[in-house]
């Protein structure tokens, strides 16, 4: 193996194992290689001094892969920011990475939406803006979750980057799933639902989670919008990736399901329609729910960690 591709094997399978906690078996099946490999490169990481205290490469390999990337997809804009030692640090550094974006790009008369997630929770968390933006507007993508222990409820991000931004914020008063699809149906035709969907129409740009769908994992769950029987039959019908509570295929497509007509905010054809949707991720089980928002083409950019860079980078292997 050339030496320069054998060093990049190792930076990538350290990070995976440090920071990714991924086991050898895990990293093995990513990297399509042998678990011995995945040891041997580990102790030749260690013995190069690769492996210290962090991983030692440069960001430059970061701005190389997220160039990759945007080519790929086609994105108009990617960002890799290092892992940390966590998931909480990979999650602030996206956050932050997401706040230096928005303060680059709002304008005094803009419209953001945003959605929720422990991702942007941390994005809400450390952004600062650098001016006031009192002509801009910060609305609610999708109904609440109503939980006090998810701590990812939309209205709060909302609130919280609407007033470091010293600007309006519109809530939408109203759950993330309903029981009834009439009662949808109802809530969507009352004038405030209505005015608040106007402002969603015309969104400058968005930030959403990327969530994964198995079914201990989903918000819908989670916030006990559904029973266990109900989420598991999600899961068996293949979903992968949640966005904005819309569950995609591999593909990128949104089966019609029990759940689709109950869901109060932003639907997926509307926030295709938005000219700058921005996803934030960090994490290698994000992965398959990423490219299946890629696939289906529900993204113009994303920040994500070196984590989940290299994992879907190993999902591409025409790329490397």
């Amino acid at each position: 193996m050339e030496q320069s591709q054998k060093r990049k094997d190792m930076i990538k399978v350290s990070k995976l194992y440090y920071f990714g906690n991924m086991s050898q078996d895990e990293i093995a099946r990513l990297m399509g290689i042998s678990r011995p490999k995945v040891s041997r490169l580990l102790s030749e990481a260690r013995q190069l001094n690769i492996v210290q205290i962090t991983v030692n490469d440069s960001h430059v390999s970061n701005d190389e892969n997220a160039q990759l990337l945007q080519r790929h997809f086609g994105l108009q804009y990617v960002r890799i920011v290092p892992s940390g030692n966590c998931d909480d640090a990979a999650k602030t550094n996206v956050g932050l990475a997401a706040s230096q974006l928005l303060n680059a790009r709002i304008q005094e008369n803009s419209i953001i939406g945003i959605a929720w997630g422990t991702t942007l929770a941390a994005f809400a968390r450390v952004f600062q803006s650098d001016r006031p933006v009192p002509g801009a507007k910060v609305v609610q993508l999708v109904g609440g979750t109503y939980s006090q222990s998810l701590n990812i409820d939309g209205r709060e991000l909302v609130k919280s980057i609407s007033k470091k931004l010293q600007c309006e914020h519109r809530l939408l008063q109203a759950p993330f799933i309903v029981h009834n699809p009439a009662l949808r149906d109802l809530l969507m035709q009352e004038p405030a639902v209505k005015d608040h969907f106007r402002l969603v129409h015309n969104l400058d740009m968005a930030f959403v989670g990327i969530g994964t769908s198995y079914y201990k994992d989903s918000i819908a769950f989670r916030g006990h919008y559904l029973e266990e029987n109900e989420a598991r039959e999600l899961s068996d019908l293949g979903v992968v990736c949640d966005i904005c509570g819309h569950q995609l295929l591999p593909d990128g497509s949104e089966p019609d399901t029990f759940l689709t007509s109950r869901i109060v905010g932003v639907t997926l054809e509307d926030l295709d329609r938005v000219p700058f949707v921005v996803g934030l991720c960090a994490g290698h089980k994000k992965v398959t729910p990423l490219l299946a928002a890629l696939h289906g083409r529900h993204l113009d950019a994303m920040i994500i960690d070196e984590v989940a860079a290299i994992s879907l980078l190993a999902k591409l292997p025409d790329l490397n």
